[in-house]
């Protein structure tokens, strides 16, 4: 597989994000969002910049000349889900209060922490090509369901 066709990924994380303003735009009552649409704006944002970034990795892999594109890929990927795990739970805590938090659906949970625990798990413990291609879909797909549920609540 060419490293260089990961990149087309960026074009829809960037969608994602751009069309996330328009929806906050619409959604927001007399210049104020609700402080859960809020949250999950910052947390759709998260997920799309971790796989727009994520999808240049191969790329700059093939520009510093590494040896192993994919796992420098995956190793980077790694920090950079990491990170975003983090930035979830941290924009969880700090912008919800406990009563908004329990609003939060158990599956939502699952998917975000549950399912990118695995994968940063897989990453570091076999830093191929299809492991790193499945991480980055996956941020996508989250990207996609809380763009969609944006969408929604507007």
């Amino acid at each position: 597989m060419d490293a260089s066709y990961v990149s087309n990924f960026t074009e829809f994380a960037i969608v994602l994000a751009g069309f996330s303003g328009l929806v906050i735009a619409i959604g927001s009552n007399k210049g104020r969002s609700n402080p859960l649409v809020k949250q999950r704006t910052i947390v759709m944002l998260l997920f799309s910049f971790s796989a727009g970034f994520g999808s240049l990795l191969p790329t700059l892999a093939l520009s510093l000349e590494v040896d192993d594109i994919w796992k420098f890929s995956s190793y980077a990927l790694f920090c950079l889900l990491i990170g975003t795990i983090v930035g979830v739970y941290l924009t969880t805590r700090l912008l919800l209060n406990k009563e908004q938090r329990q609003q939060l659906r158990a599956y939502m949970y699952v998917l975000i922490f549950g399912v990118n625990t695995a994968l940063v798990i897989l990453l570091v413990s076999i830093p191929v090509a299809s492991t790193f291609l499945i991480a980055l879909v996956w941020q996508l797909i989250l990207s996609a369901i809380l763009f969609t549920r944006l969408i929604l609540q507007s």
